[in-house]
Parts: structure tokens; sequence; C-alpha cells
């Protein structure tokens, strides 16, 4: 929960009839509107602490009679051997006996709507940093329905639990995230429908589990499992044909990318899901395959996996702003790494291309070869000099991260975005950074961008963060680090000031410690700079 919040639910928020007011709210002094089953004080602050004096369930009981439901079945997963018997847990609208050979038969019609709700809404204020692309209205909607034609697949409804579980205040329930991230591991497993009439459904919400998935294993430090998983959502929507939506030569492909295996679009959410579930893929995809230097999942030249999707707009968008029948397009990445003007401005798009760039800038460092011949260092520097134009080109048009009226969420995306820009120029010039001085300046420049973007937002307004940052500020503090010994070996005077490069590296150190303790992966790296500094004070 953010902080900011917690201090602002303490202001009086109305006065309700004598009698109404909640226990928790008399017991703190402070006014309560007297809402049923949370009122609006308690709501802002730690919903499970609402309860009323009549009698009537309280959010608090309903939450822990879910959570001793939930312990049992933990300590089953725990103790196989246990004679005691199971508690069978089905998805809301399948039949009593469709899934008793589950190995995780938890009944999720034990784990009321309402929990499930709470832990949603506990995860919906961060759930773009972690990949939701689904439209939200959408996706809420179908939760509460009556028809099974539209409730969420169980993969979806257990990635989201296991979120739900990891960013919630209450200890009971966080305490139960390794049985809800085995259930997930299970789901998803099963998840696709044999049922066309919902395959294509059934894929969407396979592929959001499959990306939820990947980001809570990446958080944990489980980059391994966290890229089996993304290697997943890769197979995915490219065998769905999601790459080629709109495409300009989609028909020579029909049959091969697999768009005929799946029903078309009912509405223009509906397939801007399907675009938006693409491009989440491509980022993920990008930012850890670059992370580790590991080959990307996806063949971007190749004429079958090439991306021929237009660029994203942000969920919740194409109700208001769809896609014109006559829109095409083709060689959406190449032609943008070629610096040819698009309409990819989303935030979601935007997000895309930084991590491109990241990942294009990572793959060409590795490619180079002092000894390379003409021919190729030719071709080496014309990429390069590209790159480096699509990087110089983007940023100008990045909104800024202390825009007027922008909120949190906001913030964080765009912190993200901005990062992982610089630390694509910084990647990017390392090739060149000891023999050409204007590659060290623009790697400088780059990183102390970094931190001054960390020093213009409210770092605390958010305890939770996309992991991936926990590398790119590691990037970053090696930058200064490597400036540091080179001033204290040689005595020559460098372009920063040594105190100033101390101070950004102990800087970038205090913003890790906040999001340690929530992010294995974001610890690890911290250690790492530590251990670095520790080195040159030796």
């Amino acid at each position: 929960m953010d902080t900011s919040v917690a201090h602002m639910s303490r202001a009086p928020i109305g006065r309700s009839p004598k009698g109404t007011a909640c226990i928790n709210c008399r017991q703190r002094k402070i006014r309560c509107d007297g809402k049923r089953p949370v009122c609006g004080s308690c709501s802002a602050t730690l919903p499970s602490a609402c309860r009323y004096s009549d009698g009537s369930a309280s959010v608090d009981q309903l939450l822990r009679e879910e959570i001793a439901i939930l312990e049992t079945r933990l300590q089953q997963l725990e103790h196989p051997s246990d004679p005691s018997p199971s508690l069978t847990l089905q998805p809301a609208g399948s039949s009593s006996g469709s899934r008793s050979h589950a190995p995780l038969n938890v009944s999720r019609k034990a784990v009321s709507t309402a929990l499930f709700l709470m832990e949603f809404h506990s995860f919906l204020p961060y759930s773009f940093e972690f990949g939701f692309f689904l439209d939200h209205s959408r996706f809420a909607a179908s939760i509460v329905s009556s028809s099974s034609q539209d409730q969420p697949f169980p993969s979806i409804l257990s990635a989201c639990q296991l979120f739900g579980a990891y960013l919630s205040p209450v200890n009971e329930l966080s305490a139960l995230q390794p049985a809800f991230l085995a259930q997930a591991l299970y789901d998803t497993s099963t998840g696709l429908s044999r049922d066309p009439v919902h395959l294509a459904r059934s894929i969407l919400h396979s592929v959001q589990a499959e990306v939820l998935l990947a980001q809570y294993l990446f958080i944990n430090g489980r980059a391994l499992e966290g890229k089996y998983r993304i290697s997943n959502a890769v197979s995915m929507v490219l065998g769905a044909g999601f790459h080629k939506i709109r495409a300009t030569d989609a028909y020579a492909f029909h049959g091969r990318a697999g768009t005929h295996l799946i029903s078309p679009p009912m509405s223009p959410e509906e397939e801007g899901e399907r675009i938006n579930a693409l491009w989440q893929v491509v980022i993920l995809n990008a930012c850890w395959t670059a992370a580790d230097g590991s080959p990307s999942n996806i063949a971007y030249e190749v004429p079958e996996s090439r991306i021929d999707a237009p660029w994203p707009l942000d969920s919740g968008s194409y109700s208001q702003t769809s896609f014109p029948e006559s829109v095409q397009s083709s060689r959406t990445i190449q032609n943008f790494l070629s610096n040819y003007p698009d309409n990819g401005h989303s935030l979601l798009a935007l997000h895309a291309k930084a991590a491109i760039l990241f990942e294009r800038a990572s793959s060409l460092q590795r490619q180079y070869n002092p000894n390379m011949n003409l021919a190729d260092a030719t071709r080496f520097q014309q990429t390069f000099n590209n790159l480096n134009n699509a990087i110089n080109n983007i940023a100008p048009i990045l909104p800024s991260v202390t825009g007027p009226n922008l909120s949190r969420e906001t913030i964080r995306r765009l912190l993200v975005v901005h990062t992982l820009c610089r630390v694509a120029s910084i990647l990017l010039h390392g090739t060149f950074e000891d023999q050409d001085r204007a590659s060290n300046t623009q790697i400088l420049t780059a990183a102390e961008s970094v931190v001054m973007l960390l020093h213009s937002v409210n770092l605390r307004d958010f305890p939770f963060i996309d992991p991936i940052m926990g590398h790119l500020w590691s990037i970053t503090t090696n930058v200064f680090i490597k400036e540091i010994k080179v001033n204290i070996t040689t005595r020559v005077p460098r372009r920063l000031p040594l105190k100033d490069m101390m101070d950004s590296v102990e800087f970038i150190v205090a913003t890790m410690q906040i999001f340690a303790p929530n992010s294995s992966f974001i610890e690890t790296q911290l250690n790492l700079a530590r251990q670095a500094m520790a080195n040159i004070r030796q």
C-alpha cells in the first residue's frame, strides 16, 4: 500500500449518522462514512480492519476465514502424506468434478469473490509495472460475471491472487505466496482451452499469467525460471499470430502465423488486448535477454516472426481511439530503428521502444570486434549510428516525470522508460568509451541523467517497481565506480569531481535500499554495488 495514501487517510472524510461508524474509526476517533462492507477511511488504509458492532461479518473476519482455508491447503501441500481430507477448489462456473485430477485442488469458490477483489485491488495500482495488459474494466466485469462464457480462466486468477498476496499488507495473506505460486504454476500449465470458441480468450489469459509469473520470479531472483515463462509467452503470441495483426502482407502468412486458429476479435477492445499482449511480451523479452546477454526469443528479421503489428495504445484507450479499418502496418521495429516517423506515442509504445533500444544496444555491444574486416566494420558503424540516432530522437519526446497532474502509476512507468533509454546510451557508447572521449562523455551524461531522474521523484511514493530497474541501476553505478577508480589510481582530473561521483553512487545505493526488502533481485544488485564501493575504499 502506498505510504502516502496511508498518511492521507487520517483526514476526516465526512460525518455519518450517530451509531453507524465502524469500530476502527471510533477507536481512532476519526469521522466515518459508515459504508459497508468497508468505510471510506478504512478503505484508504487497511480494509481488513473495518468492522461493525452490529454482528455483521467484517472484511477482517471474512479474510481470516479465507486465510484459514488457504493455510490448511498450504499445510497439505507441504505434507502430502497427511490423511486429513482435502479441500476441493474450482474456478467459478466450473463443474464440481471437472478438476478432480488436479494436484492443487483448492476450490476457488472457497476463496470468495470478495477476497479475490480485495487481492486484485491491492495489485491494481501496480499492475502496469508488472506487465498487466488486459483492459481493467473488461477484466473487472468478467470477475463478477455470472456467465461462464465471460469469466476469467484459472491461470489469470491464480496469477493475480499471487500478486495480491505479494502486495498485501496483511501478513497472514502475504505468507501464503508459496501456495498461490504453486497454484498459479499448475493453472498456467493447463491454461489453454481445447474449445475453439474460447481459444482466443484462453490464449490472452495464459499470456497474461505467464507475464505476471515471469515478473514475480524476476522480483524474487529466480531469473532462469522467469525467462522460461517469457519463452512460453513468446511462443503463444507468435503462434496465435498477434504479431501479424493488421499486417500489410498478413495473407502471406495465413496458415503459418496461426491467425486461422483463433476467431477474429469481436470489438476494438478485444483487438487492443491482443496487440498489447504482443508488445508487453516484447518488452519483457527485450529487457531480460539484454540483462543476461542471451539471444532474443524473437527473430525480428525473419519474415515469419517479424513484428508487423501496429504500435499499441494504452490499456483502456481502444474504446475511445480504435484503429480505423484501413490501418495496416509492416516492419514496425525495423522502421523505428531506421528512424522513420510513426504514431507510437502511447506510454506502452514508448516503453516498448525504450526496451527495444536497450536490447539492441546490448546486442550491438556484444557484436563488436576490433579486428573485424572493412565490410563488417562499415555495417557495424551504420547500425551504431542508426541506433544512436534512434536513442537521441526518442529522448526529447518522452513525457517528463515531473509533468503536471501525473498519477503515481504514470510517474513510475515513465521512470522506467526514461531509465531504459539512458542505459541504452550507456551500453551503446560503452563499445568505444576507452578510445573515444565523445563516447565517454555521452556515457557520463547518461549516468548523471539517471541520477537526476531519481532526484526528481518521490521514491517512497512507490515502494514496488519493475525489477529490471535493479539491473539498470547496477549498470549506472558501474559507470561511476569505473570513473572513481580511474580518478583514484591515475590522479588525472576527470569530467566529474570525485565527490560528485561518490555521492551519485551512494544515492543509487540508497534508492535500491528502498526496494530491496520487496525484491530479492534488487537486493542482489544492491549487495554487488556495496561490495564494489567497499573495494574502492580499501
